[in-house]
């Protein structure tokens, strides 16, 4: 497919990357230095503004099958959407970081600027965010299928309920299923004889029911009385987070921001939590504001360096959960290392999402795991699948089907029961699995 990708910065860079291998991709800067970022790269570099039509004649925009608007600009972003569906583009996929610019919803942008979707990483971190938040002990959650099913990940300490034995004699709640396993930052999909060690991380998938007694079995106690929760950093991130915390109920909010109109401004839209003027780096702050006694601290400075600092400073003054966004994903197992519970990237994710909605073929991408190393992905059986046993099933090893949603019933398979056409699967592979995955459901 030939791609034509605008922007060579923080999204467009590894988006050409990730493409390159199997696409033909050009990309389209005014900076030089794009350029050069990308000359070892195997991809074209057309200098100039993708808001110019001429500019995207000269990276092919009559043969493009998709244009991704990636600049720091959204209005940028909108015109060269526009501009490329006038041109004939088939697909655009726009990003963006203001809430102003998205009022009228897809069908108004689809109609007004040809824009088919479009992405807001900071809005979609600060969902995972509370998501995380919300888990206590949980260091990631996620929810699908309108909440029917629900992803939880866990770090396992010593007394852990689910260290030492092998897998398939744990006893996990009914509908609960371990679908992944983190051991020394390197992610599989256990099987039966698996045993899990303290310290690993591990993934598990279910229904509502069965996970809501996870939770209390793995967080005994929790959920009784205010949930305290402080964030350090307003911006877009800390203030779309603190609005939906806000709204949630039950949490003692704090907001720490060092510009004052920024914080006047976010403190006008909460009801209950409290912004506080200062920097989220400064011990003495922290200390005289009790941080220590949150349950959870939220860092979302935009510098990696001061996130960590603020989020090892909470650490020391014992917050029980850190979640910290990571602006260079390249920095995410440092962040693990160091003791930080969840290293979060918006970008990271995001360009994931991407490159999954375009190679990804029937699958739709609905987690992404440890830095992309595993994914959770729906898939549906195509009508011609003649009913076969998951044992039966030529499944890769490292993937492992989560859950079954047939007319409306909602269960996790085991090896004797029989997957039919029209069955709605949520599988978790690793990456390099994901294609015989697919091949799998692929249909006749």
């Amino acid at each position: 497919m030939h791609i034509i990708i605008v922007g060579g910065g923080e999204i467009g860079f590894p988006l050409a990357e990730a493409l390159a291998s199997g696409h033909d991709v050009f990309v389209v800067d005014p900076d030089p230095a794009a350029g050069e970022r990308l000359a070892d790269a195997d991809v074209e570099f057309v200098g100039g503004s993708g808001a110019n039509p001429d500019v995207l004649q000269r990276a092919g925009i009559e043969r493009c099958g998709v244009l991704i608007a990636a600049t720091r600009l959204d209005e940028v972003n909108f015109v060269c959407c526009a501009l490329a569906s006038k041109l004939g583009a088939p697909r655009t996929i726009c990003f963006a970081s203001r809430e102003d610019l998205l009022t009228g919803g897809a069908r108004g942008l689809q109609q007004h600027f040809g824009i088919d979707e479009v992405i807001w990483p900071e809005a979609e971190l600060a969902a995972h965010m509370e998501r995380v938040v919300l888990a206590p002990g949980a260091t990631d959650a996620g929810v699908f299928v309108g909440g029917r099913i629900e992803l939880l990940e866990y770090r396992l300490g010593d007394g852990s309920p689910l260290v030492g034995a092998p897998v398939s004699s744990l006893d996990l709640p009914p509908g609960v299923v371990i679908v992944a396993a983190e051991h020394d930052l390197s992610i599989r999909i256990p099987r039966g004889g698996t045993r899990l060690e303290a310290g690993d991380k591990v993934v598990l998938l279910g229904v509502r029911e069965g996970m809501a007694e996870l939770r209390a079995r793995m967080a005994p106690g929790a959920g009784q009385g205010m949930l305290r929760v402080a964030i350090i950093g307003g911006g877009d991130v800390g203030c779309r987070l603190a609005q939906r915390l806000d709204q949630a109920g039950g949490i003692e909010l704090r907001v720490i921001e060092r510009d004052r109109q920024r914080g006047e401004r976010l403190a006008a839209t909460l009801r209950r939590g409290l912004v506080l003027e200062g920097d989220g780096t400064d011990l003495a702050l922290l200390e005289s504001e009790d941080i220590g006694r949150s349950d959870v601290l939220v860092s979302v400075i935009d510098n990696d360096e001061r996130n960590l600092l603020a989020s090892l400073l909470g650490r020391q003054l014992g917050v029980r959960k850190v979640i910290t966004r990571v602006g260079n994903p390249a920095n995410h197992r440092l962040f693990e290392r160091v003791g930080i519970d969840a290293a979060l990237s918006a970008r990271g994710s995001a360009v994931t999402s991407v490159v999954h909605g375009i190679d990804g073929g029937r699958s739709s991408l609905l987690a992404i795991l440890q830095e992309g190393q595993a994914r959770v992905v729906e898939l549906t059986a195509p009508p011609g699948l003649r009913p076969t046993s998951v044992r039966d099933l030529p499944l890769p090893r490292e993937a492992v089907i989560g859950t079954v949603l047939r007319n409306g019933r909602v269960f996790v398979p085991f090896g004797g029961d029989r997957v039919e056409g029209g069955d709605q699967l949520i599988v978790c592979c690793t990456e390099a699995a994901l294609r015989d995955v697919r091949d799998v459901f692929a249909g006749p």
